[in-house]
């Protein structure tokens, strides 16, 4: 629910889960993405890459995302080394407006 300005700056974190990059499988490892306006991505399923799916796979946790104004959904996905999701379990949903 907070009111921001672009560009909009964003430090993910996670629990019991340890950030590597991308690559390789170990378990209990993985990256974050971040989803715009749409919900966690299935368990299992590869998290898509684009506009609205953004990759951290170097094991980046903070970014900037530069937005127009308006209402978002951002959600925070974290998935294996092989982007496939660990499902709504290992992912959090925040809603913010973009003045």
């Amino acid at each position: 629910g907070a009111v921001v300005t672009s560009p909009v700056k964003v430090i993910m974190g996670s629990e019991g889960v340890t950030v590597k990059p991308a690559g390789e499988i170990e378990e209990g490892t993985g990256h974050h993405h971040i989803i715009i306006n749409e919900g966690p991505t299935a368990y299992g399923t590869v998290v898509g890459a684009d506009d609205t799916h953004i990759h951290f796979g170097k094991g980046q946790e903070e970014t900037e995302l530069i937005l127009e104004p308006g209402t978002y959904s951002l959600t925070l996905q974290f998935a294996d080394g092989f982007h496939r999701s660990y499902g709504e379990g290992i992912s959090t949903t925040i809603t913010i407006e973009v003045t």
